[in-house]
């Protein structure tokens, strides 16, 4: 049977994401939306309104126009005072789309200054090195510095630094370990990129980047230890070997996601891979940016992107049978179904293509 967490301390379980319980005052920012409200078909009537996500694009090569216009569809969002943690997509020491695209962080910190956040600090763990090497190789650091944003590589955390989850009914063998920094109603905004992922996973967006905020080491079962146990006993453990040596990839993707909700998604998808990934492969120029408060609807447009593209994907029926989809749908981490998804864009031209792809998430 699927579902759940066990989180070694109290908790509770909200939409599909398992939140330690705190105080009001720690808590995220809240929408209000000023977009008018999309006439639903006679197909999908019986759906309600709050059932339904919004996935805004915007077709536009430039990310600074793209980017605000994206986050501006969704409606209001106040970040007044919050300390915002972004979550960008460093795995290796490649340029985009491999990696963040320079300008697309910028954007992206400035956007959320404008909506007041007091701090801003990207949080990440490369899959392809040590994370301030790889950083510092993209000059990613230099420009940190200039936009006074902190830096916290999570490869970088002493064992004590990692919250422990047991993913019951999960394909992990051992949960897996959280930044503990993070699970006190942080806000999180992820900018992630869209690429296939010839290692497994079959692409990566949101879900997919999300593998970025759990350790590749920490101690394992720490917390099920006496102190006198564990000085004889405690030895780090490689979650990251337990996903890559599965075959069932694509489900413990989605399953991570269940320890933290961004509140915020923006996806660049100017250009994408469309072969290999997540470091090299034959691109695409897509020039969309899109955005999302839920990661499932995202990922689900994002697959469509790619087939847009001419990637190749595997053989579904189905959108919603593409592993990371199902098994996102099933933990009730977004919507489970194309016809929950409101695909909005403020322009001809982005609204015609919001019909091709709905039309591939659809048929």
């Amino acid at each position: 049977m699927f579902g759940g967490l066990a989180l070694l301390n109290e908790s509770r379980e909200t939409e599909g994401v398992l939140e330690p319980q705190f105080d009001a005052a720690d808590e995220c920012p809240t929408e209000t939306s000023t977009v008018a409200p999309v006439e639903a078909s006679a197909k999908d009537a019986e759906i309600r309104e709050e059932e339904v996500a919004r996935v805004a694009i915007v077709k536009t090569a430039n990310r600074e126009d793209g980017i605000a216009r994206a986050v501006a569809l969704l409606g209001e969002m106040d970040f007044s005072g919050k300390d915002v943690y972004l979550k960008g997509s460093y795995n290796s020491p490649d340029p985009f789309p491999a990696t963040t695209h320079p300008v697309a962080l910028d954007i992206m910190v400035r956007l959320l200054r404008g909506k007041g956040a007091s701090s801003v600090t990207l949080i990440e763990r490369s899959g392809m090195g040590r994370t301030r090497d790889v950083l510092k190789k993209l000059h990613v650091l230099d420009a940190l510095e200039k936009l006074d944003v902190s830096f916290r590589p999570l490869d970088e955390l002493t064992d004590d630094e990692w919250l422990h989850f047991e993913l019951a009914g999960s394909h992990w063998p051992k949960g897996v370990a959280f930044p503990r920094f993070l699970t006190r109603h942080k806000c999180i905004v992820q900018l992630c990129n869209l690429k296939k992922h010839r290692f497994g996973g079959e692409f990566s967006a949101s879900l997919k980047n999300s593998i970025g905020l759990i350790a590749k080491y920490a101690v394992e079962g720490k917390s099920e230890l006496t102190e006198s146990e564990g000085k004889a006993s405690i030895r780090s453990w490689n979650f990251m070997k337990d996903l890559h040596a599965s075959q069932e990839q694509g489900q413990m993707i989605a399953e991570v996601n269940q320890v933290y909700a961004p509140e915020l998604i923006v996806m660049d998808a100017g250009e994408v891979f469309v072969t290999g990934g997540p470091e090299r492969g034959e691109t695409a120029v897509m020039d969309i940016i899109a955005a999302s408060r839920d990661r499932v609807a995202l990922d689900a447009v994002g697959f469509a992107i790619l087939l847009q593209a001419g990637a190749r994907m595997g053989e579904y029926e189905y959108v919603f049978e593409q592993a990371q989809l199902k098994r996102a749908a099933e933990l009730n981490l977004g919507v489970d179904s194309p016809e929950k998804i409101r695909i909005v864009s403020d322009d001809n031209i982005g609204r015609s293509l919001a019909l091709r792809l709905e039309s591939i998430l659809k048929n």
